[in-house]
């Protein structure tokens, strides 16, 4: 208990400091603020928001070497922090061209927020490069689900698409597969999905920091909430969902299907969000519902067979809808993982093995197949 207390003691002066550290780094050079900061990083080694900005200064003065070692830092300080997560996840990707990284870390976001479109966006970029056609429109796809306007996607799957395809056809479009062959990857600085490269840290702000609201007048009459359409409670239920405010985003996703029941996105939202919340039975019947409007949807198909799997443990009906998207996108890397996840549990060991050296021949760095390939080596010696 007391060295808990010593360490948010250390964490509150810690912070107090660096505030006055970051003020007075307006006022000087690079290499001034670089010294400033080490110092700082003497006195509390362990303060992940001063590696990442040290990293990000390090990059500025082209030291690629140091920013790394700082960016990974940062990231091993406060694993869960997404800004320097995908700051590490760009670096690994812009600067060293470590490809298979990159797409782990950005797949390890999306794994904890679906609904971050930064991440998606990122992802979408990197498989364009490396010529993963097919992953990139599904990838650039969802963003347009979460934020239609997004003009990043918009551009990207205008260059996916055939010339008369429209953003929405673009999201359910079936093309053939792209060629087996990765195209060599190009430095990517100027990309949009990388155009904030990198990001400085900015500080955490608690409630009790804000400003205290004015008085309220109970007796005030209270102006009638503005109707609002499906797309703006849709808009405004996904920010709240990406700022972890699931709870609320679930009530205006609710409050949409009261006005349009047959909005599949909202339901395979909800469904998402149920499932993190661990109520299964609700995020089944959504994600049901998802995939019977868009039969045609991969997202909203996989995430239902995922739900089956995982949650509901029936193994049949989720590798019958995995085994369906595969004949449709037969180099889809998750798909192939899913069904030789699932050949695996059920004892067909062979199938596994076939599935997860597809995934390597597509995609060689893949870590999720390799541990699989290892683990299922081992097991047989074992069994010898």
């Amino acid at each position: 208990m007391q060295q808990s207390a010593n360490q948010n003691l250390i964490l509150i002066e810690g912070t107090a400091t660096y505030e006055r550290i970051l003020a007075d780094l307006r006022e000087v050079e690079v290499d001034e603020g670089l010294r400033h900061v080490k110092d700082f990083l003497k006195i509390y080694p362990d303060f992940a928001r001063a590696h990442n900005d040290l990293a990000v200064m390090y990059y500025e003065t082209g030291n690629s070497l140091k920013a790394l070692a700082h960016y990974e830092k940062a990231h091993k300080l406060d694993p869960k922090n997404v800004t320097y997560r995908k700051n590490l996840a760009d670096f690994y990707f812009v600067e060293l061209e470590w490809t298979g990284d990159a797409i782990h870390t950005y797949l390890d976001i999306l794994k904890d927020n679906p609904f971050d479109i930064e991440a998606l966006n990122a992802l979408g970029s990197i498989s364009l490069q490396i010529g993963r056609r097919e992953q990139a429109r599904q990838y650039f796809s969802r963003t347009l689900q979460l934020d239609t306007g997004n003009q990043d996607a918009q551009q990207a799957l205008k260059q996916l698409a055939p010339p008369a395809a429209s953003p929405v056809a673009a999201q359910i479009a079936q093309q053939s597969a792209p060629s087996c062959k990765p195209t060599q990857p190009e430095r990517v600085a100027s990309s949009p999905a990388f155009k904030d490269l990198f990001r400085v840290a900015e500080p955490d702000v608690t409630s009790s920091s804000s400003a205290a609201a004015p008085p309220v007048n109970a007796f005030a009459a209270q102006a009638p909430e503005p109707v609002r359409s499906p797309e703006e409670l849709y808009k405004e239920a996904l920010q709240l969902a990406n700022a972890g405010k699931a709870d609320d985003a679930i009530v205006l996703l609710e409050k949409l299907l009261k006005q349009d029941s047959r909005h599949a996105a909202a339901h395979n939202d909800l469904g998402v969000l149920f499932q993190k919340k661990g109520e299964i039975v609700k995020s089944r019947s959504h994600h049901e519902e998802a995939a019977r409007l868009q039969p045609a949807n991969k997202i909203f198909q996989k995430n239902l067979a995922d739900l089956l799997f995982i949650e509901f443990k029936e193994l049949e009906e989720a590798l019958g809808i995995y085994v369906r998207l595969q004949a449709k996108a037969p180099q889809d890397i998750e798909i192939l993982k899913a069904i030789a996840t699932v050949c695996q549990v059920i004892g067909n060991q062979s199938d596994a093995r076939y599935f997860l050296e597809r995934v390597l021949t597509l995609q060689p760095w893949d870590r999720d197949a390799q541990g699989m390939l290892k683990a299922m080596e081992e097991a047989g010696k074992g069994g010898v």
